[in-house]
């Protein structure tokens, strides 16, 4: 599958909605629009902290397959990759009746091996059509993060995102039953507090046999949490004048 090129979807209210109290979230689909909000987000914040899995330890091993058939091929495969930005695990392999191999990993793949992803922007993690994958944030006082994934909406996904207070927020990322394979996002949450001990869990549900891919993941701050309203309105401003501009 690949990455869809026109935009699929505009920015949910010019991508900032207010997901929960204290927490929004802003979610931008297809690739032009996904730049968009990414770059809005690292310009608004600091301390960034960016996975892009191009590096080393995400290289080809001995592990690596290519078999010509997207669903049997991998650059690398895990049940857990350590990053940058924290510690990804496949926590609920795939139950559904597709013909992945090694269902209980996760999978680092490139245009090569992998069925979707940004085109021409280098490896990602591939959930392998895992039903969960449990993200641990890495320590440090962020209360704001952001990525790419692709694919994660034509069957469904949730988003449970798991404050260091113990409290959970569920999100839906399918916000268009329309979307097709392949399809791109950018998507970014920022919190009035910090989460040092969070984790991200992306939830397939049971018996669906569909996946995603992640790619730059970045941890970062925002100044002075306690203003998140009025960030979010900078961000809309931002993110309306650049939309306009092109």
């Amino acid at each position: 599958m690949n990455v869809l090129s026109k935009v699929l979807m505009t920015c949910l209210a010019l991508g900032i909605s207010q997901a929960n109290a204290g927490v929004i979230k802003s979610i931008a689909y297809g690739q032009t629009d996904a730049d968009l909000l990414k770059s809005d987000f690292l310009l608004n914040s600091y301390g960034h902290m960016t996975e892009d899995f191009e590096g080393s330890e995400f290289a080809p091993d001995t592990s690596s397959q290519d078999t010509g058939n997207d669903q049997s091929s991998w650059i690398r495969t895990a049940e857990f990759f350590d990053t940058r930005v924290g510690t990804f695990e496949n926590t609920g392999p795939e139950t559904g009746q597709g013909d992945d191999v090694k269902q209980e990993n996760l999978m680092i793949e490139d245009d090569t091996t992998g069925e979707f992803g940004r085109t021409g922007a280098g490896r990602w993690l591939d959930s392998n059509d895992a039903d969960e994958v449990t993200w641990t944030f890495a320590p440090g006082a962020f209360n704001s993060f952001g990525f790419y994934i692709s694919d994660a909406n034509d069957q469904g996904a949730i988003l449970k995102f798991r404050l260091e207070d113990g409290s959970v927020l569920d999100e839906d990322l399918t916000l268009n039953s329309d979307l097709d394979n392949g399809n791109i996002a950018y998507v970014q949450f920022i919190s009035d507090i910090t989460f040092t001990s969070a984790q991200l869990i992306f939830n397939n549900g049971i018996n669906n046999n569909d996946g995603w891919g992640i790619d730059d993941v970045t941890l970062a701050k925002v100044p002075e949490p306690g203003t998140i309203a009025l960030l979010s309105l900078g961000l809309a401003g931002l993110y309306a004048a650049r939309r306009r501009s092109i």
